[in-house]
Parts: structure tokens; C-alpha cells; sequence
């Protein structure tokens, strides 16, 4: 009977155990890397959701649009329109004082404040064409003399990383979505080397003014 195994033996059972094990960490790796692609992803659809639920949430809670932010196109041009400084949202909260009387008031008085909020971009590098925007939120509260506070105005960043957000309205208010303001915004994950394996996720909404100027 023989005893123990040949040195030939054991190369082969260890050649084999390096295969198996070569085997399980590619599959490992592989799982890891997709799960890693999964949370990334995610994580680019939930910045969407949360920036376009909150802009949603200030227009629904303002009284008016300021006129010409954003501003209003042919429907036929919607496709052509991109990114720019210069494509602003702006508009206006009133707060009341209902503690007033109206009749009462001062000369040049009102009985209410007001806030005028307004999103912008900015590019995160003047020097690079091809740069993500930053969307930014400004807020510029006024008094009951319609005075701007300016020691009070703030700024905070709303989203980085953005390859595209366009503010826009229709030009004919009569026609299906006529006078809502459109969002649409687009991100995009920069931590692939290959261009054709980003994943990219784009939405547009439509939000209703609901608010009226109190003037």
C-alpha cells in the first residue's frame, strides 16, 4: 500500500486550488465592483429627485415669477437650449403681517415682506469648456418699505457635478403646459475612464405657478 502522495501529485492539486481560487476572487471582484456601479448610480438618482423636489417645493410656496426668469421659448426651440449663466429661475415669496391694518400703514408701507429666491449656475472651472455647473440658490429678503436687506441676502450651493440644467417656459400659454416653468436637468458619473460606460440619468419636470402678485 502506498503511502503519502508524489511530488507530482501535490503540484497538480495545488495548480488546481490556484485555478478554483483565481476563479472565486474574479467573481468576488466582479461582484463587488457591480454592487460598487449599483450604489453609484443610485446615488446620482437620488441628487436628481432631491434638487427637483426642492425647487419644486419653492415655486409651489411662491407668489409670483419674476417675469423673463426663466425665460420664455418657441417649443420647437426647447431642444437647442443649454446651460448658461445667464438662464436664471427667480421668484418671490410674500410673507403677510395680518396683525396690520392695511388702512394704517405708513406712506410707502405694505403689510407683508418678501424673499426673492433665485437659481443659477456657475461653471466649477472658467478655464475647461467641457466643466460640470454648480446650481446655486440665492435668497434677497425685502422689508415692509420694499427696501432690499442686503446684510441678509445668502448663498448656498443646491448641486455640484451637474452636465446640464436649462430653466424655461413656453411662449404660448394656451397650448398643453403653456406658462408652467420647465426644469430639466441632467448629471452624469465622472469616476469612469470610458466615456460609453457613464452612466448618465436626465429629467424634466413641469412645475404650476399657483401664487398671485398681492399688488
Amino acid at each position: 500500500m502506498r503511502k503519502g502522495v508524489t511530488v507530482v501529485e501535490l503540484m497538480v492539486g495545488l495548480i488546481i486550488m490556484s485555478i478554483v481560487m483565481t476563479g472565486l476572487y474574479r467573481a468576488f471582484s466582479t461582484s463587488r465592483q457591480t454592487a460598487a456601479d449599483i450604489m453609484a448610480n443610485h446615488t446620482i438618482n437620488d441628487e436628481l429627485d432631491r434638487t427637483l423636489l426642492r425647487i419644486t417645493d419653492d415655486i409651489r410656496e411662491s407668489n409670483i415669477i419674476v417675469p423673463g426668469y426663466p425665460a420664455a421659448v418657441e417649443p420647437m426651440e426647447v431642444s437647442t437650449l443649454s446651460t448658461s449663466k445667464d438662464n436664471k429661475l427667480k421668484f418671490e415669496k410674500y410673507l403677510y403681517d395680518y396683525t396690520k391694518d392695511p388702512t394704517e400703514l405708513a406712506a410707502g408701507e405694505v403689510n407683508y415682506t418678501k424673499n426673492e429666491i433665485t437659481y443659477y449656475l456657475e461653471p466649477e472651472d472658467e478655464e475647461d469648456p467641457n466643466s460640470p455647473w454648480t446650481l446655486q440658490r440665492s435668497m434677497l429678503p425685502f422689508n415692509k418699505l420694499k427696501q432690499p436687506e442686503n446684510s441678509q441676502a445668502s448663498v448656498y450651493t443646491i448641486l455640484r457635478g451637474i452636465r446640464e440644467c436649462v430653466f424655461y417656459r413656453l411662449n404660448d400659454e394656451n397650448t398643453s403646459g403653456g406658462g408652467n416653468v420647465y426644469i430639466r436637468l441632467k448629471l452624469t458619473r465622472t469616476d469612469a475612464d470610458d466615456e460609453s460606460k457613464k452612466y448618465s440619468n436626465e429629467i424634466t419636470i413641469s412645475v404650476k405657478e399657483r401664487g398671485a402678485n398681492p399688488e
